[in-house]
């Protein structure tokens, strides 16, 4: 195995490759990304007080969108430091299968470039990332394209309304909270090819409005991943 391992780094891609292309194809969902990065920027100003420099933070450690407003939900609810951290994790917890469908496809890449790569990956940088892996191309440069690119969308807004916040007492009058939904919905839209993926989303959508009623947010967002999760397998 390690003779594989070593056999396949000594070919691994160059990271410029894929990149520029990366960042064109990524840009249009970056802009989604910077119009609710500014909705949590406001929020995290107006609704929990956070610092300008503890809004920022977040946005570069933890960098995860739904992650981070379930964050600012659950704090406004003086919820436990345990409560939260579990409900961040099963939020999150959709990346674990992210990263294990998209290393099918990955080219060589050494093993210390998975760490960081890992940490950039997001459902935007996924959502390219497996059309460009349909075409059979998909290496280091174009993911660390696409995830650069996000970050810096997520980071910068999240600065940027931050600042807004103080003039913007109710985000939700101006429909920023909705864009972090409408932006998933784009990403649903172009992806559903097949009856399979059809029926995925609908179990998924089902399971997590039935959840929601007994377990909130969080038990909503496991039980639509693990209804879409199991269509997939049974599927195949």
């Amino acid at each position: 195995m390690d003779g594989y391992v070593s056999s396949t780094i000594t070919k691994e891609i160059p990271l410029r490759n894929g990149f520029m292309k990366a960042v064109f194809d990524v840009f249009p969902l970056a802009l989604s990304v910077f119009t609710y990065g500014l909705a949590f920027g406001a929020l995290a100003n107006n609704a929990n007080h956070f610092t300008w420099l503890e809004t920022v933070s977040m946005s570069l450690f933890v960098f995860a969108g739904a992650g981070q407003f379930t964050i600012l939900s659950l704090l406004q609810q003086d919820a436990t430091l345990w409560t939260i951290a579990i409900s961040t994790f099963l939020i999150n917890a959709r990346y674990i299968i992210y990263g294990l469908s998209l290393g099918r496809d990955l080219g060589p890449v050494h093993r210390r470039h998975l760490l960081w790569l890992s940490y950039g990956i997001t459902d935007e940088s996924y959502s390219v990332g497996t059309m460009q892996a349909r075409q059979g191309k998909l290496g280091l440069g174009y993911m660390a394209g696409a995830c650069l690119v996000v970050l810096l969308a997520w980071v910068s807004s999240a600065a940027v309304g931050y600042q807004l916040g103080g003039f913007i007492t109710d985000p939700a009058r101006f429909g920023l909270d909705f864009a972090f939904t409408a932006a998933f919905l784009g990403l649903l839209i172009v992806m559903l090819k097949h009856r399979s993926h059809f029926l995925a989303a609908g179990l998924a959508v089902i399971a997590s409005v039935v959840a929601y009623q007994w377990f909130g947010t969080s038990g909503a967002v496991f039980a639509g991943a693990a209804a879409a999760f199991a269509v997939g397998v049974y599927s195949k």
